[in-house]
C-alpha cells in the first residue's frame, strides 16, 4: 500500500515537472526607480474662493445650463489660490501640485475632473486653468517642478518659488466645461487628490 502511494506521488510530481512552463533566462533590460524624500512641508491654505487648510473646498457659482449648451463651452470662472506657509516651508525651493491620478476622477482626454454627483448634471466637468496664460491645466499629465520655474511645461501647472518669509502662492481658475454635448441641470461635485512637490 505504501509503495503504491509513493509511486502515485512520484508520477504526479514528475508529470507536473514535465508540464511546467519553461522560464526564459534572458534579460531584456532593467527599470530603475529614483526619488527623493524632502523635509520641506508647507501648510496649504485656500485663498480667494477656496477655503480650508490641507483639504480645500472651492465653491463654483450656479450657472444656467444654457451657458454650457455645446461641448467645449465653459462657464463659472472662479479664481482661487493655494497659499503655502509654515516653519518647514523651505525658502528658495520651488513648489507645485502633484496630482495623485489614481485617486482622482480624471478625464484623460480633457484633463478635467469628472462629475461625481449622484444623479447630478451630465455632460459637464470641472476644469482648472492657469491664470497666467488662461490655458487649461492638463491634470491627467504628470510633470516635475523645476527650480525657479513658474510653470510646469508638460501640463501648464503653475509653480512658485518659496520666498524668504517661507511662503508662496499658487493661483488657479476653476470653471465648468461642457463635454460630449449640452450640459444638463443638476449638481456638480468632484475632487482632486494632491501632494505637494518641491525642487
Amino acid at each position: 500500500m505504501k509503495k503504491t502511494l509513493i509511486q502515485t506521488a512520484m508520477v504526479a510530481v514528475l508529470g507536473f515537472v514535465t508540464l511546467a512552463p519553461v522560464v526564459a533566462s534572458a534579460e531584456d533590460g532593467t527599470i530603475t526607480f529614483t526619488g527623493l524624500i524632502t523635509d520641506t512641508t508647507c501648510v496649504v491654505t485656500g485663498g480667494g474662493a477656496a477655503t480650508g487648510t490641507k483639504n480645500i473646498a472651492v465653491a463654483l457659482p450656479t450657472v444656467s445650463s444654457s451657458s454650457l449648451s455645446e461641448s467645449g463651452m465653459t462657464a463659472g470662472d472662479t479664481n482661487f489660490s493655494l497659499n503655502l506657509a509654515g516653519p518647514n516651508c523651505t525658502a528658495g525651493k520651488t513648489a507645485a501640485l502633484w496630482i495623485e491620478s489614481t485617486q482622482t476622477p480624471l478625464d484623460t482626454e480633457t484633463g478635467a475632473l469628472i462629475n461625481q454627483a449622484a444623479s447630478g448634471a451630465t455632460n459637464v466637468e470641472v476644469r482648472l486653468v492657469n491664470p497666467e496664460n488662461m490655458l487649461p491645466i492638463k491634470l491627467a499629465t504628470d510633470g516635475n517642478v523645476l527650480p525657479g520655474k513658474t510653470l510646469i511645461d508638460e501640463n501648464n501647472q503653475p509653480a512658485a518659488k518659496i520666498n524668504p518669509t517661507r511662503s508662496a502662492t499658487l493661483n488657479y481658475v476653476a470653471q465648468y466645461l461642457a463635454v460630449g454635448g449640452a450640459a444638463t441641470p443638476g449638481e456638480v461635485n468632484t475632487y482632486l487628490t494632491y501632494s505637494m512637490q518641491y525642487n
